[in-house]
């Protein structure tokens, strides 16, 4: 059942090390305390696997980066 949702989140153009860190952090945002870590797992990767990704993918651009640093103070 999950190698399923993760073929499926692979063929939606995610790597294999992207799949594992939005797993680890949708967990991190989405489990709820007194539920199964399992279901939690399972939760992310169904939503992985089911919305579409950004067109500009998934990561800001330098550009975005740098607009977004903070300014010296001084």
């Amino acid at each position: 059942m999950r190698s399923n949702q993760i073929h499926i989140a692979l063929a939606r153009g995610i790597n294999r090390f992207e799949v594992c860190q939005l797993v680890s952090k949708g967990v991190k945002a989405t489990h709820r305390t007194g539920s199964r870590f399992e279901d939690s797992i399972n939760d992310v990767l169904q939503y992985l696997g089911t919305h579409e990704t950004p067109q500009d993918g998934l990561h800001q651009s330098a550009a975005q980066i740098a607009a977004g640093k903070m300014k010296p103070a001084a």
